[in-house]
């Protein structure tokens, strides 16, 4: 779109969203393979018991589900048999058509595995940066979110740099510096909580490498467990409940961000 200038805030969202998703299907694989599945066969049976005639789906609808050629899903469904996850059985009103079943075993594992993404699809829709993403709802089998979590509305995390609308939202830098190149007059902002930002040797140890934010994250909320910081960050969760609150940090990467972190730990994820 010719002219269209998209703020740094957006980039960061699309980042972090991106970012998200990636995780949920290297965890949604993980939890296969936990099941005893390869994620191309939770994937299969999925497709199967998903489809809404009840006789089952045909080798030619479970390869559009699949988004695969006819003859990689008739291999995918060999396998599968031999497995004891899938059956093959003549469509009783049609016996040129075979249709798929899965097997007691396969839905049993596949109940199982749907329970798990179900909740974490609830928990990713708290935090994944896209207005367009809500909490997964009670026809799911959830009533909503436990209560003390605060809904998405409540948290937004920013780069201290990035102008603002004006409203309710309490606006809280969250850095243990104060950000670079920022003046303290142009600094647009309600309250500074160093306590809540990583202590100095955790953040140079971390140092933003993507292959650390996840045992940064673990030592992180060990040191938010701590007080004064435990308190902090019950005045930040109580915040976020009563007018809004928005995260503020220097940092550019936003998806490596503590404050992604920290937003975990007032939400209660």
């Amino acid at each position: 779109m010719p002219g269209l200038s998209l703020s740094d805030a957006v980039y960061a969202r699309l980042l972090a969203l991106r970012t998200g998703l990636r995780h949920f299907q290297r965890w949604s694989e993980q939890q296969a393979r936990a099941a005893g599945l390869t994620p191309a066969q939770h994937q299969l049976l999925l497709a199967v018991r998903g489809h809404t005639d009840p006789r089952g789906p045909t080798v030619g609808e479970v390869a559009d589900y699949l988004l695969l050629r006819h003859h990689s899903v008739v291999g995918l469904i060999d396998r599968a048999e031999e497995a004891g996850l899938i059956q093959r059985l003549r469509d009783p009103t049609d016996h040129r058509v075979v249709r798929l079943r899965l097997t007691d075993d396969a839905a049993e594992r596949l109940e199982g595995l749907s329970a798990q993404h179900l909740e974490e699809l609830e928990r990713l829709a708290t935090q994944l940066p896209w207005e367009g993403l809500g909490p997964v709802q009670a026809e799911h089998g959830f009533s909503g979110p436990p209560a003390n979590r605060v809904t998405p509305r409540h948290v937004e995390i920013a780069r201290v740099y990035e102008a603002t609308e004006p409203g309710p939202a309490v606006r809280v830098l969250v850095d243990r510096l104060w950000p670079r190149g920022l003046s303290r007059s142009e600094a647009s902002f309600d309250k500074w909580m160093k306590s809540v930002a990583p202590s100095s040797d955790l953040r140079k140890w971390y140092g933003h490498h993507a292959e650390r934010f996840d045992e940064f994250g673990d030592r992180y909320r060990a040191e938010l467990a701590q007080s004064p910081a435990s308190e902090d960050v019950d005045e930040l969760r109580h915040l976020a409940e009563d007018t809004g609150l928005v995260l503020l940090t220097a940092t550019k990467d936003l998806a490596l961000s503590h404050a992604i972190v920290l937003n975990d730990v007032i939400t209660g994820e």
